[in-house]
């Protein structure tokens, strides 16, 4: 081929993979039919008809809490996925949204329409509200109140400890630290979630020098020195860095080593352990013999998924995190408890940069994947929900399998017609406006990478970095498993806990009495959401098409064309 001609050809390439790249096939050849549509709705209809109610008493509990994955983020995160398929993704599912029974949540804090973390897991973990940024303490607890929440009558019990007097074992696996905000409300009672060591509440003085750091609840106090599991970041905070140069979030100034504290009282107790921090190290640990398992995967949270070390030196994936917790739980002839927290869907959206949100959204269902292959849902309830959305929107009206990430063709509704992202924020980092000597003009996205794991999207109202704010409006809960259909409308968030109590016969409910049904309909974990309406065709299609992707991608970072 003659250089002229590899021109040629490499401009044709290039100007189909600039039509190409952000346009996204269907996989349902005949959805243009009437016929299938027909057909598809009476398939919904016939699974509704056949839903029967599982009452069974649960065995094991497993929460799935997506933090910040709200409505518009599992939206997008489903398209997200089926684009990394190949194909357009608004058609599919993520796989909770196959659960057969969901219901949607109120997110609200007692003095907050906004919520936070801390409160709305103490809602869902405990069944009792409480104010913005407290954990595991009622509504008499203001933030940084340490004389209120000492007082007996305003703290609160949560599942985990529900679950360990009911003699469960239990157990947490969190991408953010083990201290964070969701996991602490499973074991901490504390009047301010940032307390997560000694050195913040030694800033406070005398009037919080009674109260003990969230680190040293879960070492120390029940319920969290008898959590069986315990999986995430937060090496700093338990007085055990691996890294000198790691920011400076929470450094322990009481010179205690937590993480030899605890297995100091494994030896006491006689009990076998193992602590990891790395992949190999997770893998080695032997299952059937060991009865405390301690992983941290980072001095702050462990990496995002788009920037982990894949390498047995590196991060395990958080469903290598999840199949390790659930295969040493499940050994347990009572059943167990276990919380699985996607927490850095939250980081990704808070600093405005969906690509790295959605990538944990993708990962945090692999995990739930997993799960469904290893329990039985005729004894295991399983929920997902979220704790709170955020200020995401999905907007304009991008051509179906348009880039999820990508830009939206400018309308006759835009007015000073530049381009701009299907999903934005209206508070964030991301905003970024300019002068052009004659007015006020939004930043000119020709070009931009919007794709990219670091680019920012726009928003409407400044915020400093990684500051972008919750949402305020309810989120989903999906449920699978015995006693799953009491989600039903919208509810409480505090009903969640509720139900999980319930469910198991534990907690408030210990002792509950009801009749045992063996439903025939459970979900089924390797269901195709597509079934029969996608054709081999269809699939072949969209394989060529990634692959074609794939290849000019490659020459493109090869400057071939």
């Amino acid at each position: 081929m003659t250089p002229l001609q590899l021109i040629v050809l490499c401009t044709l390439l290039l100007v189909w993979w600039i039509e190409a790249e952000h346009v996204y096939p269907s996989p349902n050849e005949r959805e243009n039919d009437s016929d299938f549509w027909m057909k598809l709705g009476e398939e919904e209809i016939n699974e509704a008809l056949a839903q029967t109610k599982n009452t069974n008493v649960a065995k094991n509990v497993i929460l799935f809490l997506g933090d910040g994955m709200g409505i518009t983020a599992t939206t997008a995160g489903r398209i997200f996925k089926g684009q990394k398929q190949g194909h357009a993704g608004e058609e599919g599912y993520l796989v909770w949204e196959r659960f057969p029974n969901i219901g949607l949540l109120k997110t609200y804090n007692l003095d907050k329409q906004v919520p936070d973390s801390a409160a709305t897991a103490t809602a869902f973990l405990s069944g009792v509200k409480g104010n913005y940024k407290t954990l595991g303490v009622n509504g008499k607890v203001k933030v940084n109140d340490c004389t209120a929440s000492l007082v007996k009558e305003n703290r609160v019990k949560s599942i985990i400890e529900w679950a360990q007097e009911a003699g469960k074992e239990t157990g947490f696996v969190t991408t953010t630290q083990v201290t964070h905000a969701t996991p602490a409300a499973l074991y901490a009672k504390s009047p301010s979630r940032k307390w997560q060591c000694d050195t913040r509440i030694k800033a406070l003085g005398k009037n919080a020098s009674s109260c003990k750091d969230i680190a040293r609840q879960l070492v120390e106090d029940e319920p969290g020195r008898n959590i069986k599991v315990i999986m995430g970041g937060g090496r700093q905070e338990m007085g055990s860095p691996l890294t000198k140069d790691v920011m400076q979030d929470c450094v322990r100034s009481d010179g205690r080593d937590l993480v030899s504290q605890w297995k100091s009282d494994r030896e006491a107790e006689g009990k076998s352990y193992s602590y990891a921090t790395s992949t190999g190290e997770l893998r080695a640990i032997d299952l059937e013999n060991t009865d405390f398992i301690l992983g941290l995967f980072g001095d702050l949270h462990s990496p995002y998924e788009v920037d982990r070390d894949n390498s047995s030196q590196g991060t395990p994936h958080i469903k290598e995190m999840v199949e390790v917790a659930l295969r040493r739980l499940r050994r347990h002839e009572e059943g167990y408890f276990l919380l699985v927290e996607g927490g850095r869907i939250d980081h990704g959206l808070h600093d405005s940069k969906p690509k790295r949100a959605l990538e944990e959204i993708v990962a945090f269902e692999e995990a739930l994947q997993k799960v469904l292959e290893l329990v039985d849902l005729e004894e295991t309830l399983v929920l997902v929900t979220a704790d709170h959305s955020h200020v995401m929107t999905m907007n304009g009206y991008p051509e179906r399998g348009n880039n999820i990430l990508g830009l939206v063709e400018t309308s006759e509704d835009i007015s000073d017609g530049l381009p701009y992202t299907t999903l934005m924020f209206t508070n964030g980092p991301g905003f970024n406006y300019t002068w052009n000597h004659l007015k006020v003009q939004r930043r000119n996205l020709t070009g931009v990478e919007t794709d990219d794991k670091d680019y920012v999207s726009h928003s409407g109202v400044p915020t400093h970095e990684g500051s972008e704010t919750h949402g305020g409006e309810d989120v989903a809960v999906y449920a699978s498993g015995p006693m799953a259909h009491l989600f039903h409308r919208v509810h409480e968030q505090t009903y969640v806990a509720h139900v999980m109590g319930y469910a198991a016969c534990i907690g408030p409910y210990k002792g509950c009495v009801r009749s045992v049904e063996h439903p025939s309909n459970a979900y089924k974990a390797n269901e195709d959401f597509r079934g029969s309406r996608a054709s081999s065709t269809a699939n072949a299609a969209n394989w060529l098409f990634v692959y074609m992707i794939g290849v000019l991608q490659f020459m493109k970072n090869l400057n071939i064309c």
